[in-house]
């Protein structure tokens, strides 16, 4: 201790500044993770901010015992020692107010992200960095108000403005709350840094000087004048919040919702939507899947560090920056293929997912024309698949454009305009990406025709020609020495250098001879007799091929796609279809026989030996140790010392080219064949098999180069020299890869010259997608300037996997490309945004901090008098965090391992929120909104988070998962949902909508007996109802679709002003009426219904009347809707 305490003095003299005593240091006691207890400490405050070791890494006290005090640090602590230095500040844990807040992203302590990157040039914060939260060189255009000097003024007082940005364009600077006094200078107007001085105040004989900027404790609520009643609504754009379950200005708001349910979504709405001046936001694989490793190997996705690299697809390795963890709805993604029917499944690219997974897709354009007949007249139309914007992102769709003949000057020109149009086309495959869970909403002929891809690899390691040098040998010989390898896995001697061959394949002897001489070894051969069988001619039936063109059968040549998933036969068809088909089972090398056979040479034997007579075949017999050295060979029964299997080992998959291709060309020349079809000019090859390893390294390798591999294996078959086995294994060989390596073959019946266009491209995988339980799911994140995509062991391209907890990551990329139309001028919404990004896995202090960073800033723009949202999600977070640091002091826990005093901790934010008349003059009013996300595990309301949250909060927007599973946002859950602000609100509907309380409780009550009668449905059905029961079942059914559902991706759905929402309400509701008073008249509501559903049309479709047209035309539009459906009752009715 004593060594440490004197590095510890040692090191303050080093780091001490001149106004700083040793007395002001205390010296580290204990660390246990972000917590560090800290002796020597008399004098200090709570929640004083500390400088903890040499670092210089920022804390704050949060317990103090005796001369001890409890720090919690914000930073990493690895590497902080008993005995290092602990500087007391003497301030509390503070934020910097002025002019730069908004279009900036901060972490928890306030430290501008964007500087911190610029000047560490990392994309990491390092520890102990220091960095304003204000920048010091921007100058503001200073405007001084009313005030001179002599004039007395006070804490809150307004005495200029500044010009921040067009959102903005009023920044006032505040007198800090505190201060008081005569001022005796001020400066005239002009440009300044944040930090010059700009006031000069004399209070008590004293002098103070004050800037643009202040500072001020974020554990301390701002004081305000007053506090007052909140009477606006917080409109937000979405019906069903402003219409059922509306919060005000200055209210409090949770948003509880289990993962994927929308809470993200709906706070980025009320970030660009709601009528707030500023908005404050505060913020995979199953296990044992197999991924390929940049140097070649595999390894279990959960047992992958950070900073471990993945192989890209370009062979490049891609460092891994984050681990994403959780627990979500699986999904298998199952490869459909032909060789899956097999009972020995080989080479498949099955993998399973979360959810929110990115699929890596492609789907080849394939464009048809044809010529329709419609109601009389005639059609040339184009069918073709385009990307498009859906509320599933961009995903590919199946479109047609239709010329009709008589508007377009006749058939001829009609074709013509259909021709130019098929020329603008881009005729390359499209590759996008889309989750897992949103797949299944494609379309049937998408889902046909779009594939995963099996990426060839791209690393050439040079392994085989490493060994061949360690043994003495050239490795310019490696390509060389290859061919003979593949050669031996297929026709060699397990116990030795021999070879088996047809009698006529005198090349290979020449070959063998040739590749031997590098090993300095001679050939030798001998002749085999045996009694050869004519082969019965029967052919294993094979699926027909498909021809790949889907407007083939003209069956493509509808206006839109239709619903439903492709069966695996279907897939399996399009996987097979061109020069993909299987080969039979005569390619294979074994088929049943019958007659009588004659004697023949069946068999050639080549031993490669020591040209000295008569020596061991494997006694100092170089090529022989090389093929052991690579271990092609393992036992197949460990007791049995002479019972081994071949096996192809995967590193080969990963070496040079060349070696790869050379290696297949000896193995197909050994137990292959190859069918050349000219009038397709497609090649395929066949090799057979005993080996499970053999065949499976086969697999790897041809997918490694680009080629298309299918595998079927059958049982009790007999070989060539008519041995039978339990499993024979064929492996298909086809596409415009393999020319690469039959170019090396040796028999002329199996050479194949290379395309001169060759290019070595992915080879699709059809899939279907099947749901699972839901399960932990494991990742790996890559970095942003990746493109984030990797290979699984299986060569599958897959995408960089997220994670919801990382939902910050979205924002930070997102909000900046907002936009939101303000006067009718559109802006990016970051100008009146500011963004304080604390995510799951920043460090846990800092996320307990953030809280109250972020709700100080937003006080700070409410004293200006402006209307304030903080958006925090996810409060669950920093509750954790809160879990976390109380379990490292020890306290006390309560339910879930909670500390007992969650409840009040939550009460003293959400008190900070509401509307109040500021401090100083002129007066004026602002407020603070607070919309929390909660994040319960499972979605389950009985957290203790959300439970203490909504004994708080005033307004509950419940999220049903099952909503947000069918794309109904927002996922509210009408039923579950309230709101406490709704008599609050009763002035302001008086003063605007009259009707509106009416009208929602008419909603409501339609939507709760609706509910009732649902389970009567199931129990009696439908028929058994009144018609009046049956209206409201139907109107239920109009106002859910059409009403509470928006669509974010529409200009006439994304944003609904209240007095849209107000007209809707009466439309429906009217709607409603007006069939209840029909029935309750005798009028029969099956045959009213059908003579009155252009009404119910019209009424569903006023949600597309575009907001952009004014609220005048608008109204005028809902006014003639309102007349025409009385009118059509009216009818009807008589």
């Amino acid at each position: 201790m004593a060594g440490a305490l004197e590095n510890a003095r040692k090191e303050i003299k080093r780091i001490s500044l001149d106004d700083h005593e040793e007395s002001e240091y205390g010296y580290v006691y204990s660390v246990s993770g972000p917590v560090i207890i800290a002796e020597q400490m008399i004098g200090c405050a709570m929640y004083e901010l500390v400088k903890v070791g040499h670092d210089n890494l920022v804390g704050e006290v949060i317990r103090i015992d005796g001369d001890k005090a409890t720090i919690q640090v914000y930073e990493e602590t690895a590497g902080v020692t008993v005995g290092d230095p602990v500087l007391r500040t003497g301030k509390p844990l503070s934020v910097e107010l002025g002019p730069g807040l908004m279009e900036t992203i901060y972490d928890g302590i306030q430290r501008p992200l964007k500087a911190i990157k610029e000047r560490s040039q990392s994309i990491y914060i390092p520890r102990g960095i220091d960095s304003p939260a204000l920048d010091r060189t921007i100058k503001w255009q200073f405007t001084p108000s009313q005030h001179k000097v002599g004039d007395h003024i006070t804490g809150g007082d307004i005495f200029g403005s500044v010009f921040e940005n067009s959102l903005l364009d009023n920044h006032k600077i505040l007198l800090p709350p505190r201060a008081r006094g005569t001022i005796t200078w001020i400066a005239s107007a002009g440009e300044y840094t944040v930090d010059e001085k700009i006031l000069e105040v004399e209070f008590d004989g004293k002098k103070y000087d004050y800037s643009m900027m202040h500072t001020w404790p974020v554990r301390v609520p701002r004081p305000v004048a007053e506090k007052v009643s909140a009477d606006y609504p917080l409109l937000t754009g979405q019906r069903v919040l402003d219409a059922l379950f509306p919060c005000v200005q200055g209210g409090t708001t949770c948003i509880p919702g289990a993962f994927g349910c929308g809470k993200t979504v709906i706070s980025q709405s009320l970030s660009k939507y709601s009528n707030s001046d500023a908005i404050i936001y505060v913020g995979c694989f199953a296990k044992g899947t197999k991924v390929l490793m940049a140097d070649g190997s595999d390894k279990s996705i959960e047992d992958i560090a950070i900073g471990e690299q993945v192989m890209g697809k370009d062979g490049a390795p891609r460092s891994v920056v984050g681990l994403p963890r959780g627990q979500k709805t699986m999904y298998h993604v199952k490869h459909t293929t032909q060789h899956k029917k097999s009972d020995q499944e080989v080479g498949l690219m099955d993998y399973v997912c979360s959810g929110n997974h990115k699929l890596v897709l492609r789907t080849p354009q394939l464009i048809s024309t044809a010529t329709n007949r419609l109601n009389g007249k005639l059609y040339t139309s184009v069918t073709y698949f385009a990307l498009e914007d859906s509320i599933y992102g961009k995903i590919v769709k199946k479109k047609t454009n239709t010329y009709e003949h008589s508007a377009h000057g006749g058939k001829q020109e009609a074709a013509r305009k259909a021709s130019e149009f098929v020329s603008s086309l881009d005729m390359q495959p499209i590759d996008w990406d889309i989750e897992a869970s949103d797949y299944n909403h494609l379309g049937y002929f998408v889902k046909k025709s779009t594939f995963q891809m099996i990426n060839p690899i791209f690393k050439e390691s040079g392994n085989l020609a490493s060994k061949l040098e360690k043994l003495g040998f050239e490795g310019s010989l490696a390509p060389k020495i290859a061919w003979m390898l593949g050669f031996w896995v297929g026709a060699g001697n397990i116990n030795q250098s021999e070879f088996s061959i047809d009698p006529s394949g005198t090349q290979l002897v020449d070959r063998i001879s040739e590749v031997g001489k590098y090993f300095n070894l001679t050939t030798a051969t001998s002749k085999h007799y045996s009694r050869v069988f004519s082969k019965a001619q029967e052919e294993v039936e094979i699926a027909k091929l498909n021809n790949g063109k889907i407007e083939a059968d003209g069956s493509i040549v509808f206006d839109d796609d239709i619903e439903g998933t492709p069966s695996e036969e279907e897939l399996i068809e399009i996987e097979m279809s061109s020069d993909a088909s299987k080969a039979s089972s005569n390619d294979a090398s074994f088929a049943r026989v019958n007659g009588n056979g004659s004697l023949e040479c069946t068999d050639l034997s080549v031993i490669l030996r020591d040209s000295v007579a008569n020596q061991a075949k494997r006694e100092n017999n170089p090529f022989w140790n090389f093929v052991e050295s690579l271990c092609v060979k393992s036992k197949n029964i460990p007791s049995l010392n002479e019972s081994f299997e071949k096996h192809i080992p995967f590193e080969l998959s990963y070496d040079n080219m060349e070696v790869r291709e050379q290696f297949i060309a000896g193995l197909i020349d050994a137990t292959g064949s190859v069918k050349k079809d000219k009038a397709s000019n497609s090649t395929k090859a066949t090799v057979a098999t005993a080996f499970k390893g053999v065949a499976e390294g086969l697999v790897r390798i041809a997918r490694s180069l680009g080629i298309k591999v299918y595998v079927t294996a059958e049982k009790n078959c007999m070989d060539k020299n008519d041995v039978k086995h339990q499993l024979y294994y064929s492996i298909s060989l086809s596409g415009e890869a393999l020319s690469s390596s039959l170019r090396f073959c040796s028999l002329d019946r199996n050479v194949a010259s290379l395309s001169p266009f060759f290019n070595r491209e992915a080879v699709p995988f059809y899939f279907t997608l099947e749901e699972q339980e839901e399960d932990q799911y494991y990742g790996v994140t890559l970095p942003d300037s990746t493109d984030k995509q990797y290979l699984l062991s299986s060569l599958a391209l897959v995408h960089n996997c997220g994670e919801r907890g990382n939902e910050m990551a979205e924002v930070l990329m997102e909000f900046p490309e907002l936009y939101t139309e303000i006067n009718g001028r559109k802006e990016p919404i970051m100008k009146r945004t500011t963004l304080v990004a604390n995510t799951s896995n920043m460090p846990v202090a800092a996320r307990e901090a953030s809280i109250y960073t972020g709700i100080t800033l937003a006080e700070y723009f409410r004293d200006q008098g402006k209307d304030v949202s903080m958006i925090a999600d996810s409060s669950s977070r920093w509750a954790e965090a809160l879990r976390e640091i109380s379990g490292r002091l020890g306290e006390m826990p309560a339910d879930q391992g909670f500390p007992a005093y969650l409840g009040a901790k939550l009460a003293s934010f959400y008190e900070r929120a509401g509307k109040a008349v500021a401090l100083g003059s002129p007066d004026r009013i602002g407020s603070v909104s607070i919309v929390a996300a909660v994040s319960p595990a499972g979605g389950d309301f009985s957290d203790p988070v959300t439970t203490s949250t909504l004994g708080i909060t005033q307004v509950f927007w419940g999220l049903d998962k099952k909503l947000a599973q069918r794309k109904h946002f927002p996922s509210i859950n009408t039923s579950l949902s309230y709101s406490k602000y709704t008599t609050a609100l009763n002035g302001f509907y008086d003063r605007e909508y009259p009707e509106f309380p009416v009208l929602r409780n008419r909603i409501k009550e339609i939507l709760s007996n609706a509910e009732e009668l649902e389970q009567v449905v199931q129990l009696v059905g439908k028929s058994a109802l009144s018609d009046s029961d049956k209206i409201t079942l139907d109107v239920s059914t109009l106002i859910k679709e059409d009403f509470l559902q928006q669509n974010g991706y529409s200009t006439y759905d994304a944003f609904c002003p209240i007095w849209k929402t107000y007209d809707m309400m009466r439309a429906f509701v009217s709607y409603n009426d007006e069939s209840q008073k029909a029935v309750s008249n005798g009028a029969n509501w099956s045959r009213l219904s059908e003579a009155t559903k252009d009404v119910k049309h019209a009424v569903s479709s006023s949600k597309f009347f575009e907001p952009s047209r004014g609220q005048a035309e608008v109204h005028a539009e809902f006014e003639k809707l309102l007349t025409k459906m009385q009118e059509r009752f009216a009818e009807s009715t008589d």
